[in-house]
Parts: structure tokens; sequence; C-alpha cells
């Protein structure tokens, strides 16, 4: 298999293979892949499935935005046990 992912078929086959490495190596899922997938491979993708990659985009946007919710809802949690004022 070549490396330099140029093709649809390439990609695709390369993403099948982080799947599924087989030889007593074991496989994960497609949310795994989703997770760990590095941003050489993510850029591939975006070639060919630009679609996924918007979403990847948005998903990290989402992350983003639900970690500093998070964060707010920890730091007033933190104060209204401290009894400071909150807002």
């Amino acid at each position: 298999m070549t490396t330099n992912l140029d093709t649809v078929g390439e990609v695709r086959d390369f993403l099948r293979l982080c799947l599924n490495p087989g030889l007593r190596r074991a496989g994960r899922t497609v949310a795994q892949l989703a997770k760990v997938m590095p941003d050489w491979l993510a850029e591939r993708l975006t070639v060919h499935a630009p679609h996924v990659s918007d979403l990847r985009e948005a998903a990290a946007r989402a992350e983003a935005e639900a970690a500093r919710a998070r964060k707010a809802y920890a730091d007033a949690l933190g104060a209204w046990i401290a009894e400071e004022t909150t807002r």
C-alpha cells in the first residue's frame, strides 16, 4: 500500500487498516479513531471528504465550548460553596 494517500481508495484503505490492524493488534471503533486521528491524516481526509472535515471542526468547536461551560460551572459551584457572591 502506498503511503501518499492521494486517492479516495488509499485514504479509505488506510483508515480501515487503522480500525482493524490485524495480527494480534487491537482494533478500534470509528469513534475511537475519530478521537485520536492525527492532523496529517485529517488533512488527507479533507481533500476527499470535506464534509467530514467540516463536522470534525464543528465537533472541536463544540468541545471547546463545552470545556468553557464546565469551567464556568465549576467556578460558580466553588464560589457558592465558599459563600462568595456569584454572577
